[in-house]
């Protein structure tokens, strides 16, 4: 008899898997247990002589492959498991006994007939320090049975090698071709595995040697062709070199994750997006529950401005798996991506219908700001306000909800919403803006030039917060001065407003229309000291054609001619303004 030892799986690995993936998933039962359980196992039908296992001897886990008929995956590991013993010496490899899974799995938490997930099976894999495990899906049908089944390496579950599609009367029949399937297959390993060790070396060169081996013994090789464009990326070798090589494991392998990830990248740096984007989208319709890649893939599709490519995939992944919430949440993204808002807002809601968890902070923000872009701004203000109402601290949405909420018309609860933002995150982005916007729309100048120092203060970008005073302050020019005689007062205001831009971040356009609005007030305040004979209205003329006179000239590279033409007219006032101040003013 010969001792095996059972290691069962830890809670480190189960995080460590569930971090990798970016998945829950059953095996967090596993997290209870203790290490390095050892049971005694009896040897199988593999055990045809009484032989000592080396340490180096390779072991295969083969689980039971997952079905919709009750009964026939577990049956067709065993089967598998049988006859690729009755198929090779033990010595070459060693195929791990169902009584070893089994106890694993039920102190795990597991039924022994499991049919694992493949978080579950690489840790399963990795417990019992096998080489590789295979699993696979089986099915009925009319005439018998038809498997799909693929064997992983232990060590990267990344790393896949497609068997062929086996079929038969009896699950017998189908085991029998698999276990030849697999016993071809791992005659590219030790190549593989040299080609690994040559690239962690750094020797380029040695693994493309390796690589080609690896393919040479099993020309189907995916594991093998992963390794060799790898290492031609190491060469820095030119992009179609790895384009080609990607693109057949692809042809082999349509899911397969280091080549999608390869053609995309490569697709890129050629700059041929629409190819790129097709690899991209491939990679996360084959992998939708992997937020991390999906985040990462779904905005580099974004930036390539090809994201219209990606929709009739994504689209047509969800009509093929109805009801399944990650490839809903994946059309949602790329919806949005392509700013299709009026299909992205419906693909929305209905992803939260089918998922409540879809519903955090992050959708409502872009779903609310969808709507808005959809000039659908009680929608966006009623997204908005279901989100502040969930996340009743999250600074980000009471900013966007004074943002719906003025586009829907009601500024004071717009303007109490973005204090609300600020008030939880003195930073966050635009807060001290939309309180300035609403203290504009309600007519309280004064209130939001103080408001956006306040900004500056709190780390608002000068340059943001001056543009945005110049644009208010210039529409406030035009208003003032479309009326004749102008309306000094909404001017001063005017003034004033761009006067703070300029001080905040000085530009000659604040300078120039500043100088314009105090000459319109001077030309006023000296036309009417003529009738009042008021020394104040004297002094106002005096100050304004001085601010004029600075600011005109600072700012005259944005209107030359009238520049010259008001500078010129400032020397034609002055001895009007002298002459009414020692008259006006004793």
């Amino acid at each position: 008899m010969v001792r095996i030892g059972v290691y069962l799986f830890t809670a480190l690995e189960v995080r460590n898997e569930m971090r990798m993936t970016c998945q829950p998933k059953l095996v967090v039962g596993a997290m209870v247990l203790a290490l390095g359980a050892v049971a005694p196992v009896p040897l199988s039908a593999q055990t045809r002589t009484q032989t000592t296992l080396s340490d180096e001897t390779p072991r295969v886990l083969i689980v039971a492959f997952r079905s919709p008929e009750k009964g026939a995956g577990p049956q067709l590991g065993e089967n598998v498991r049988t006859k690729l013993q009755a198929d090779i010496p033990m010595k070459q490899l060693y195929v791990i006994p169902k009584a070893t899974i089994c106890a694993n799995l039920e102190a795990s938490g597991f039924a022994c007939d499991s049919m694992p997930d493949a978080i579950t099976s690489r840790l399963l894999a990795t417990s019992l320090r096998a080489e590789f495990y295979v699993d696979g899906t089986v099915t009925k049908t009319a005439t018998g049975y038809q498997s799909n089944a693929r064997l992983v390496l232990a060590r990267d579950n990344s790393m896949v090698q497609p068997l062929p599609q086996a079929s038969g009367n009896k699950l017998g029949d189908i085991a029998s071709q698999l276990s030849k399937s697999i016993l071809e297959a791992r005659k590219s390993l030790p190549d593989e595995r040299m080609c690994e060790t040559k690239l962690t070396s750094g020797d380029a060169a040695g693994a493309i040697t390796a690589a080609k081996a690896s393919i040479a013994v099993y020309p189907n090789s995916t594991i093998g062709r992963v390794c060799l464009a790898n290492a031609l990326l190491k060469q820095n070798a030119p992009a179609d070199s790895v384009i080609a090589v990607a693109s057949k494991v692809v042809e082999l392998d349509p899911h397969n994750r280091p080549a999608l990830i390869m053609l995309g990248d490569a697709y890129s740096g050629k700059n041929d997006l629409n190819h790129a984007v097709e690899a991209w989208t491939n990679l996360i319709a084959s992998y939708p529950k992997d937020v991390q890649l999906v985040s990462t893939v779904v905005n580099k599709i974004g930036q390539s401005g090809q994201a219209a490519a990606a929709k009739p995939i994504i689209v047509k992944a969800v009509e093929e798996n109805p009801g399944d919430p990650d490839l809903v949440h994946l059309k949602w993204l790329i919806l949005l991506a392509t700013k299709d808002c009026a299909e992205a807002t419906v693909a929305g809601e209905q992803m939260v219908k089918t998922d409540t968890a879809a519903a955090d902070s992050t959708f409502f923000l872009r779903q609310s700001a969808c709507y808005a872009s959809a000039n659908d701004p009680q929608k966006a203000s009623e997204t908005a306000a279901r989100g502040v109402a969930k996340f009743k601290s999250n600074a980000a949405l009471w900013s966007l909800y004074a943002q719906t909420l003025r586009l829907a018309g009601q500024v004071p609860q717009s303007l109490a919403a973005a204090q609300t933002a600020v008030k939880l995150d003195p930073k966050t982005e635009h807060g001290y803006l939309r309180i300035a916007q609403a203290q504009i729309d309600l007519n309280q100048p004064d209130s939001a030039v103080a408001t956006l120092r306040q900004a500056v203060v709190a780390g608002e970008d000068k340059a943001t917060v001056a543009q945005f005073l110049l644009v208010v302050g210039n529409k406030a020019y035009k208003d003032a001065a479309a009326v004749d005689p102008i309306n000094r007062t909404d001017m001063q205001r005017a003034e004033m407003i761009l006067a703070a831009s300029d001080s905040i971040a000085p530009t000659p356009a604040a300078k120039f229309v500043l100088g314009v609005a105090a000459f319109k007030i001077g030309d006023s305040a000296v036309r009417e000291t003529q009738k009042a004979k008021q020394c104040d209205l004297a002094k106002m003329a005096e100050s304004s054609f001085l601010t004029a006179q600075i600011n005109v000239a600072a700012g005259g590279s944005i209107d030359p001619k009238t520049a010259q033409q008001l500078l010129s007219a400032l020397e034609q006032y002055r001895p009007a303004v002298e002459g009414q101040i020692k008259k006006f003013c004793k």
